[in-house]
């Protein structure tokens, strides 16, 4: 028996260094009960020791001893827990200002929200200037990189897709929440500080495989969400009023995306992925005030045929 409501979820692979740091924000930075499972794939590094010594009823290493990719080896400690929320980070992320308690919170608060954007900020690589990090997809999605659900609805979307393997997974599985008809949010404040190892150099092996994962991760979403791609006059009007605003008030206001400056108590970036986002309220900014999330997406077309562990609630 646990007193446990949070399961965090993380995968790692002969990244000692990383995953003691990950390990260790998780135990300073968390208050709520939790359990951290550590799944490893056959470190040679010293992290399966490392694990070992800190194993106990809060740290739950899991010895796989091979690789099978993220979304199955993610999948399979998903399916398997009995807490009441779950979430996935990274072995490169570091826990920042009790940011996963946070996330609990909103979820407790509102049960219309389905999935909270752990909000991230790369330290390392090219978008360290940037306040935080996260792109809007191809058909206007606000794309979660770490994020936190209620299990019950990790489990009625299936978890992370196999069918990306390994890339594309976050983008993926923000769709499936968002489609089923639950609300995702961005937590206000950044959660996670991210040490991506980033491959630069463009002729490299390692830069033309993600090259290639990149491409096939597009090829499958878009064949996979085609049909939630309708053209929205509202989208449309929204995208032009942003570039509207660049242009003429860029003299008055920094509006680039790597300004920390508020603009009326929301930084540019804020202001882009609400006129961006095909889901994000005009009026977010303002509707999200005083909250510990913004950034809220909402669909509101016909739900795909997901059978779902209980329906989304009415909180508002």
């Amino acid at each position: 028996m646990t007193d446990a409501v949070l399961s965090i979820v993380a995968g790692t692979y002969n990244r000692c260094d990383q995953v003691q740091r990950l390990v260790e924000s998780v135990q300073r930075e968390t208050k709520v009960p939790y359990i951290l499972y550590v799944t490893d794939a056959g470190s040679t590094d010293g992290t399966i020791e490392y694990l070992k010594s800190v194993e106990s009823e809060r740290v739950r290493p899991v010895f796989v001893g091979k690789l099978l990719g993220q979304a199955r080896a993610y999948n399979d400690i998903f399916m398997k827990i009995d807490t009441p929320y779950v979430c996935w980070v990274s072995d490169d992320n570091e826990i920042v200002d009790n940011g996963l308690d946070k996330g609990v919170r909103i979820l407790e608060a509102n049960k219309k929200i389905g999935m909270v954007g752990l909000k991230v900020k790369d330290k390392e690589g090219p978008f360290v200037k940037a306040p935080y990090i996260g792109g809007v997809s191809g058909i206007g999605i606000l794309n979660v990189n770490q994020g936190m659900l209620p299990t019950k609805v990790m489990r009625a979307v299936g978890g992370f897709s196999e069918e990306f393997r390994d890339y594309g997974i976050d983008p993926d599985l923000t769709a499936k929440v968002l489609f089923l008809g639950f609300d995702v949010v961005y937590t206000r404040d950044v959660t996670i500080h991210h040490y991506r190892n980033w491959a630069e150099d463009k002729e490299s092996e390692d830069y033309k495989k993600l090259q290639a994962k990149h491409e096939r991760f597009h090829d499958l979403y878009k064949k996979n969400y085609a049909q939630y791609d309708a053209p929205s006059r509202t989208w449309r009007v929204k995208k032009r009023a942003w570039e509207w605003a660049r242009t003429r008030l860029s003299k008055r206001f920094d509006l680039s995306m790597n300004s920390s400056t508020p603009i009326f108590r929301n930084i540019p970036r804020d202001y882009y992925n609400t006129m961006m986002a095909k889901h994000i309220g005009l009026l977010d900014p303002l509707l999200t005030v005083g909250k510990d999330y913004h950034l809220r997406q909402r669909y509101r077309g016909r739900k795909p045929s997901i059978q779902l562990i209980g329906e989304p609630g009415n909180n508002s």
